[in-house]
């Protein structure tokens, strides 16, 4: 026999080889959750972030009176924000003119998603005169990096399993 001889039962205890494979396969796992999580928090608030200066950007023209039609208004969004792929394709923009600040509609938000055989729906455009209040949200569907970590768990999904990301605002359009 070459190489290690045959131990008795009570000699194999203070036999220390693979000690240290066991402690990594127990910890590994734990430490890459770990480290994927982070990633995906920050990947996913990136994303949140250019989303709302995507919607901020653009409102801008809608209270300032130079309101385009809801494609180009989408397009403009996307190219603000371009780190989501198939954009167009995931994306809703709805506005909604309110009667006063406290008059919003509810945080139900209508999403788009591609993947889906869904016919897309249908929200409402109304970008209001001067001196209107106009809420507008933007729902977009994405794919996050690990979808059971993180802050992905806590995330709205579709029914294809895409994830849903809004972002709104409420604004009075001025006097144009």
């Amino acid at each position: 026999m070459s190489g290690k001889r045959f131990l008795p039962f009570g000699l194999m205890r203070r036999d220390q080889d693979g000690a240290t494979a066991v402690e990594f396969a127990i910890i590994a796992p734990v430490f890459f959750a770990l480290i994927f999580s982070m990633i995906e928090t920050g990947w996913i608030m990136t994303k949140a972030s250019l989303l709302d200066h995507a919607v901020n950007q653009t409102a801008r023209m809608i209270y300032t009176g130079q309101a385009p039609d809801q494609g180009t208004l989408e397009q403009l969004i996307c190219d603000e924000a371009s780190v989501f792929s198939n954009c167009r394709e995931n994306i809703t923009v709805e506005l909604t003119i309110v009667g006063d600040f406290t008059a919003l509609p509810d945080t139900a938000a209508t999403c788009t998603d591609a993947n889906s055989t869904a016919i897309a729906p249908v929200t409402t455009y109304a970008s209001g005169s001067g001196g209107e209040i106009v809420f507008m949200r933007v729902c977009i569907t994405t794919d996050v990096l690990v979808p059971g970590l993180g802050l992905g768990m806590q995330m709205a999904q579709t029914d294809t399993g895409r994830f849903q990301m809004v972002s709104s605002m409420a604004f009075m359009n001025e006097p144009f």
